[in-house]
């Protein structure tokens, strides 16, 4: 489980991805918001894209799998984690 913030200078945005390994189940949630709730069976990552902020306008990507780390980037950049 990872909480990565988005890179907004005015517009602040929280990021939580949950990956549940023996499960396989991932859980994205955006400002509390789930945008992804499902079960991924696939040895590939599950890559996600959103569009985040109203005047601050970022693309998120964000890929987890059975054997590759969490990652979220924001407009292409390594996003901080916290």
């Amino acid at each position: 489980m990872g909480n990565q913030e988005n890179g907004g200078e005015t517009e602040k945005h929280l990021i939580v991805v949950d990956w549940d390994h023996i499960m396989k189940h991932i859980t994205i949630e955006l400002d509390g918001e789930k945008v992804v709730d499902e079960f991924h069976y696939s040895p590939m990552a599950k890559k996600v894209q959103l569009d985040v902020g109203s005047s601050e306008k970022h693309r998120v990507e964000i890929s987890a799998g059975e054997f590759s780390p969490i990652k979220v980037f924001v407009d292409g950049k390594a996003a901080q984690k916290t």
